[in-house]
């Protein structure tokens, strides 16, 4: 059934990625990792993860990619969008969901995979779980990085989460230099049983191959890719 979301603000965190809250014309429910889809007029169906969602309250985070870019383009109506428009949407639905196992776990992503692993997170630390949860993300260079307040926030929280930061081209103090799957060492990989992975298909894929020969059983690898 089609619902309606309506922008209710909008928040630049870098120069290209928004944070979108909306509020929904009715209320629904969802499981952390899920996502909606928009249904676009000339465009058709685009599907984004949902980081927050709290009674009419929806947030999205979205990357702005230009026209050119395929399908990613098609971003740009809801970035470039402004308060109070309104959009079709259906869902949620998704199977990319975390497993309710008091396992230590493993979450890799780059720039907006954030989404659906963040809300995972942060529903299963507020339970309480006493799980060891590692988050590994990254981006180009500084400029890109969002959310890192949050993550300090929680850390801080939650003495069973940590997080790490990768900027493949730069050098800059509190992250590491590289790519996410430099972070995949036999000793970072010891203790975890559960890997959940998020971001372009490259990289996904990079990483699969390398847990491949890892302990981490292929069974519990859990990946989405856009």
């Amino acid at each position: 059934m089609m619902k309606v979301f309506e922008i209710t603000k909008k928040i630049n965190l870098t120069d290209d990625v928004f944070e979108i809250h909306y509020k929904a014309s009715e209320s629904f429910k969802i499981k952390p990792g899920q996502f909606i889809t928009f249904i676009l007029p000339e465009i058709g169906g685009r599907a984004y993860s949902v980081l927050e969602q709290n009674e009419d309250k929806t947030i999205l985070i979205i990357k702005r990619v230009k026209k050119e870019n395929w399908w990613r383009g098609w971003s740009i109506a809801l970035c470039d969008a402004e308060v109070w428009d309104k959009f079709n949407w259906v869902g949620p639905v998704g199977h990319f969901v975390l497993k309710e196992q008091d396992n230590n776990k493993l979450f890799l992503w780059t720039w907006t995979g954030l989404v659906p692993l963040y809300n995972q997170i942060v529903a299963w630390l507020e339970r309480w779980d006493k799980s060891e949860y590692t988050l590994i993300f990254g981006v180009r260079t500084q400029k890109d990085i969002f959310y890192r307040e949050n993550f300090e926030k929680l850390s801080k929280k939650y003495s069973n989460f940590k997080y790490q930061i990768y900027l493949s081209r730069e050098e800059v103090e509190l992250t590491n230099k590289g790519y996410i799957t430099e972070y995949l060492t036999k000793d970072n990989l010891q203790n975890i049983y559960e890997t959940y992975i998020c971001g372009a298909p490259a990289m996904v894929d990079s990483v699969i191959k390398i847990l491949d020969n890892s302990e981490v059983k292929k069974e519990n690898i859990y990946f989405e890719k856009f």
